[in-house]
């Protein structure tokens, strides 16, 4: 990476703030996997935030990876 290049991508993360609670859709593509698992993973633990009755689920990042190491397979 050249310093012109390293500055345009330094101007572009300058105020950038990471997401911490994700909808169902980028809790989907954090996993690489469809809303639809993101459900089923719902129904097998994976905790959400429902702030009130009628709100969408929001996902901590910090829950989806506590929930996905649990299944994590040791590597032959």
């Amino acid at each position: 990476m050249n310093e012109k290049e390293k500055m345009k991508l330094d101007s572009q993360l300058i105020g950038y703030v990471p997401k911490r609670y994700l909808t169902q859709k980028d809790a989907a593509t954090y996993t690489g996997t469809s809303p639809n698992t993101i459900k089923k993973y719902t129904e097998m633990g994976l905790p959400q935030i429902i702030l009130e009755e009628k709100s969408n689920p929001k996902y901590d990042i910090k829950d989806i990876d506590a929930f996905m190491s649990k299944y994590k397979t040791k590597e032959m």
